[in-house]
């Protein structure tokens, strides 16, 4: 059995579904009123599962606290999660409908138009639901004091990008301007900010680690050609040392900005991803391939040592806060931008 929801009714159908038992929810974003509205007795039950994203900021804190946190080890969050699938014994709803009033339209009418699927249980698209979501509940990690920190903060910072046209003093050779003003000219570009510098021995090892697992696939997609020439990877394209969640969510273009120890001057440089590892130790690593053009594409006319030099004090204060680590990573236009809205030069 299927059904197609739209708009009028995909709430009531929403709430219907999570009265049920054996409840698993990947809902990327928890808005206000969004636990009292599904689970009016005292919160969710004991056994089910529940996934979100953190780092867009469109996760209430209060509502993750609702949910359980940082105690409930049932509650987990996703880097990039953007789904919004929930399952219970009774059916399974698929939709474009976050767990909030502007999706669902529990505080009042839905502000937006949403629409989905209901598939009852034991149905192969339940079923394969079901397998889905576990393997995603496998690599999502708890909601712990940290993780409740570090939402606290995307949500501010989400809320204080609320007035980012109005009050932007745009300078046509910054990006950092430019990723502010219009992040989704951005999306699907991420954004890593480093001060170190990676070595030959870290090259060598994510090469070899690259290879085997290549080398163990059911059908090995390197070349002979490609083989070697990771073992003379540049070194200054490999980015080596990062938590094994930002490679999770490396995009395929991204931008490097640089900034030496010795000189303090920040450079660009526009990458593709190429190849990725997690070694022993949890420590990310990535070979990035230069490509000049994604700059063009962005729309600069400016080289990338104009558009440094009309960035770097402002890329200051990033790399202020990113001393302690060397290196920090945003995932898309959208991410930065949020951050940047808490700095000096743009409030």
């Amino acid at each position: 059995m299927s059904k197609f929801l739209s708009d009028l009714e995909l709430g009531a159908a929403i709430i219907e579904l999570m009265k049920g038992s054996e409840l698993r929810c990947a809902v990327a974003f928890w808005g206000n009123g969004a636990v009292s509205e599904l689970f009016p007795d005292d919160g969710p039950p004991e056994n089910a599962k529940i996934i979100c994203d953190l780092t867009m900021g469109g996760t209430n804190p209060k509502e993750l606290k609702a949910l359980g946190a940082p105690d409930n080890k049932k509650l987990k969050h996703l880097p990039g999660l953007h789904a919004k699938v929930y399952i219970s014994d009774q059916g399974l709803i698929t939709c474009s409908a976050n767990a909030s009033n502007n999706g669902i339209g529990f505080l009042d009418a839905a502000r937006l138009v949403e629409a989905g699927t209901l598939h009852g249980p034991n149905t192969s698209a339940y079923n394969s639901a079901l397998r889905w979501f576990e393997k995603i509940w496998n690599i999502s990690e708890v909601i712990d004091d940290s993780a409740l920190s570090r939402a606290q903060v995307a949500w501010e910072r989400r809320k204080a990008g609320n007035a980012w046209r109005t009050t932007l003093p745009r300078d046509p050779a910054s990006l950092l301007d430019a990723v502010i003003a219009d992040p989704m000219r951005f999306r699907g570009v991420g954004f890593a900010f480093s001060t170190g510098n990676s070595t030959s021995e870290q090259r060598d090892e994510t090469a070899e680690a690259v290879a085997t697992k290549d080398k163990n696939n059911h059908i090995p997609l390197l070349s002979s050609t490609e083989r070697k020439a990771l073992k003379k990877w540049p070194v200054g394209d490999v980015f080596s040392e990062w938590e094994p969640e930002d490679i999770r969510r490396w995009p395929e273009h991204f931008v490097c900005a640089h900034r030496g120890v010795r000189a303090q001057r920040l450079s660009y440089w526009f990458y593709e991803r190429a190849h990725t590892a997690v070694l022993e130790g949890e420590r990310g690593m990535l070979l990035g391939r230069r490509r000049p053009g994604l700059k063009r594409s962005f729309g600069f006319s400016n080289g990338a040592k104009t558009m440094a030099e009309a960035d770097n004090d402002k890329a200051s204060q990033i790399f202020a806060q990113i001393d302690k680590i060397g290196h920090t990573f945003f995932a898309n236009g959208e991410e930065l931008a949020r951050f940047l809205v808490t700095l000096a030069p743009w409030r």
